[in-house]
């Protein structure tokens, strides 16, 4: 059975590399938008995931840098299922974005002293946001490829 992993992203999103785990072992690289898979009847913990760890120093020793979400996956005889997974952080992104573009502008011009105080906090904010929720960072949705019904997570 074949199982098809899309990943749904707007123009101004870039094409980064997705690792794509099934049961926690790595079933292929997403370079584009979709990832097809070839898997017997089953159900499977999808794990999508962009970028790895941050090795420091010689120690061993490393850092958690991935976005990641896993979701319960059932592939059924007969049928494929699609799996469809895009940021659930767009808002808070575009945000960011705007917050960047500033700061690139007050490079060149000079902006008020508040600017700075919002600029840095927003920036921590989001931040600590991103780290809470990098476990959970994709919004996954799961369908079979010739059916209406579909469950998300």
């Amino acid at each position: 059975m074949q199982l098809t992993i899309r990943h749904i992203r707007h123009w101004y999103e870039p094409k980064l590399p997705h690792a794509v785990f099934l049961d926690g072992l790595f079933a292929g690289m997403m370079q584009g938008d979709r990832l097809q898979i070839e898997v017997p009847p089953g159900i499977y913990n999808l794990r999508v995931q962009c970028g790895g760890r941050l090795p420091i120093g010689k120690s061993g020793r490393s850092i958690d840098l991935s976005l990641s979400s896993t979701v319960p996956v059932t592939v059924q005889y007969g049928s494929g299922t699609v799996c469809e997974f895009h940021d659930r952080e767009r808002l808070w992104n575009l945000l960011f974005d705007a917050d960047l573009v500033a700061w690139l502008v007050s490079l060149f011009v000079t902006m008020p002293p508040l600017y700075k105080i919002l600029s840095n906090a927003f920036f921590v904010i989001w931040l600590v946001r991103l780290f809470l929720i990098r476990k959970r960072y994709y919004k996954i949705t799961v369908r079979a490829s010739n059916s209406t019904s579909a469950s998300s997570r």
